[in-house]
């Protein structure tokens, strides 16, 4: 393709951006394998579970030092370790908290001796025996 270089700083813009795409042109589909060897890959998984093969492309985010980073405080841990709220009716209703901050209200039917959760925030309520 012919592109007329102008002079002034459009054409330099044009220049690179076409260079960077002739390079990308001939970058392989997979990380090399010299490459994947000096990858910091950790064997940490996050909360989905998810890790790369070591030729997946997507590793490149951990070359030079960089290792990945994983929260071992999953939400659904937080969530399970707050106090469960006893009640004493067979039914709540859960906004939340917090005001503006919280979800919109919900309903919750409650067995005796059964914890039931709510459906947005994970709350957990129980009936008093």
């Amino acid at each position: 393709a012919v592109v007329s270089t102008q002079s002034g700083h459009y054409g330099r813009d044009l220049r690179l951006f076409l260079l960077f795409m002739s390079l990308l042109a001939r970058v392989p589909r997979r990380v090399p394998r010299l490459v994947s060897c000096y990858l910091n890959l950790s064997t940490d998984s996050t909360h989905t579970g998810q890790q790369f093969d070591k030729s997946d492309p997507r590793n490149a985010r951990y070359l030079g030092g960089r290792k990945k980073e994983v929260n071992p405080n999953f939400g659904i841990k937080l969530v399970a370790e707050e106090p469960i709220e006893i009640v004493g009716k067979n039914h709540v209703w859960c906004d939340g908290g917090d005001g503006h901050l919280g979800h919109p209200k919900v309903f919750i039917n409650l067995d005796k001796g059964v914890i039931k959760p709510c459906g947005y925030c994970g709350k957990q309520f129980k009936e008093h025996e």
